[in-house]
């Protein structure tokens, strides 16, 4: 049995004397006292990047728009963890501005300059790399992404097609 949003089951027949379900789609809705913008900092350690899933889960964002959101902001921030020389009382700073059609990820960690953002050619990984490959997803399933001096962004609209990898 299939559960409708209401939370009714509703049988759809039998096959081969088992009974049927039809699948309902359930699209997640935004509740009127979802925040539309979080603004939070993290420690620079190896649970970062699952804390910072966990808080852009507050947005409620839609599906699969959600699962590539939390995505490519746990890879910024394992990045950061990983790569910008920060301290234990240095933090990662996470800005995720959501309008109802596009969401914009800031991940700042004061790591020093950057350079402007790399082609999607020089950032894949070899095949068969076991890492590496944060920025190549970044680039494939975001909508727009950059750097700054202090860090990365990344944009992603709602109902954007998903590119074949």
């Amino acid at each position: 049995m299939a559960k409708r949003s209401g939370g009714n089951p509703r049988p759809c027949g039998r096959r081969h004397g088992k009974e049927v379900a039809a699948v309902v789609r359930h699209h997640q809705q935004t509740a009127p006292d979802t925040p539309r913008r979080l603004d939070f900092s993290l420690r620079p350690t190896r649970t970062a990047p699952r804390m910072a899933r966990r808080a852009l889960g507050q947005l409620r964002l839609p599906l699969p728009l959600a699962f590539d959101a939390q995505l490519l902001v746990s890879e910024l921030v394992s990045n950061s963890v990983r790569h910008a020389g920060l301290g234990r009382d240095d933090r990662i700073r996470v800005t995720a501005d959501w309008s109802g059609d596009r969401l914009r990820v800031q991940v700042r960690d004061g790591g020093g300059p950057r350079r402007a953002s790399p082609v999607s050619g020089s950032i894949r990984p070899a095949p068969g790399a076991e890492s590496g490959w944060g920025l190549y997803l970044v680039d494939r399933l975001a909508s727009r992404w950059g750097t700054t001096t202090s860090g990365y962004w990344f944009e992603l609209q709602r109902d954007q097609p998903h590119p074949g990898f």
